[in-house]
């Protein structure tokens, strides 16, 4: 079965500016000057179109530099706190999937 596209949403960019661009920068392979612009655009998209594993990692490694980033499910648009990574306790509305095949319900995900 196909898996559904995750995307990390940096819904805050926080104090800590240095820190998030190059967080920024090690995920997106932008300059230290886009990175910067990236983050004043905040609420936006910063990964797209990635596995579920790598997205849990890029939300991870954006919240520990003092951002605030969420886990965006590509097929029906779930937005999970870092709180809530790897799971989230609502059901996956896909049309492609059934509830519980979506990664970001699986327990142990």
């Amino acid at each position: 079965m196909e898996e559904p596209e995750f995307g990390v949403l940096l819904a805050e960019a926080g104090n800590q500016g240095l820190e998030v661009i190059g967080a920024v920068r090690v995920l997106t392979g932008l300059s230290a000057w886009r990175s910067g612009q990236l983050l004043k655009s905040a609420p936006t998209m910063v990964v797209e179109g990635t596995w579920f594993e790598a997205a849990v990692e890029a939300v991870r490694s954006l919240n520990v530099v003092g951002a605030r980033a969420e886990l965006v499910c590509g097929w029906c648009q779930r937005v999970m706190p870092a709180t809530d990574c790897p799971v989230d306790p609502e059901r996956c509305s896909s049309p492609y999937l059934s509830p519980t095949g979506c990664p970001a319900s699986r327990p142990g995900s």
